[in-house]
């Protein structure tokens, strides 16, 4: 009798689909339970699937984390950058600011992943598969910060350290408005609040565009 051979397309798809509904199960396991509970048979549990298949796409928690942050992380930076689109700085920081709430409320289990975590957005992360993204967001608000102050609509200062200062403000205010007002108040309500104390931070003239009187 001739063995049927094996469709290598069909092969290759079905592993993509348990490895996309595995990564997508640990993010809400880790989300929930934080990554030093959470076990690999907590994530086999929540995608329904057995611990040999589960092994037989990742080896260990430590290598889906680390895909996770990183696959999440540079699609969270392209968005910012998608939004930020062009105009002055304040602009570009308003549109990736826009950009940066709409992503992480659209994505809740990577939101409370990062959260949780109790990590400062503008400090380096020890680890590596965290630190390309955080790089490159880091690059990506310094140009920013650069071009408002060579334009003198900022303060002068060390971009990378300031750069630093309006990611932890940026935290700090996210975390605080989702837990008093929750994700349902909408992405433009969170950003003009967060907006408030960048703009006092940033600008030498906090007042915004819109509030401006016309000499």
């Amino acid at each position: 009798m001739t063995r049927k051979k094996k469709n290598p397309n069909l092969e290759a798809a079905r592993s993509r689909m348990y490895h996309d509904l595995i990564f997508e199960c640990a993010e809400r396991v880790f989300a929930e339970k934080g990554f030093d509970e959470s076990t690999m048979q907590d994530v086999a549990s929540e995608a329904g699937v057995s611990l040999k298949t589960l092994y037989a796409h990742f080896p260990g928690k430590q290598e889906i984390y680390a895909e996770i942050q990183m696959t999440r992380g540079l699609a969270f930076l392209e968005a910012v950058r998608e939004g930020s689109g062009g105009g002055s700085a304040m602009e570009q920081l308003e549109g990736g600011l826009h950009a940066f709430v709409v992503f992480l409320l659209e994505h809740e289990s990577f939101r409370r992943i990062l959260l949780r975590e109790g990590r400062a957005w503008g400090l380096d992360p020890a680890t590596e598969h965290t630190r390309e993204a955080w790089r490159a967001g880091t690059d990506y608000v310094s140009n920013v910060l650069q071009t408002g102050m060579d334009e003198g609509r900022f303060y002068e200062a060390d971009p990378e350290l300031l750069a630093a200062s309006v990611m932890a403000v940026m935290q700090t205010q996210l975390s605080g408005l989702l837990s008093k007002v929750g994700p349902d108040a909408g992405p433009e309500a969170i950003v003009a609040a967060i907006l408030v104390p960048l703009r006092r931070m940033l600008c030498i003239d906090p007042t915004p565009s819109s509030e401006r009187r016309v000499a």
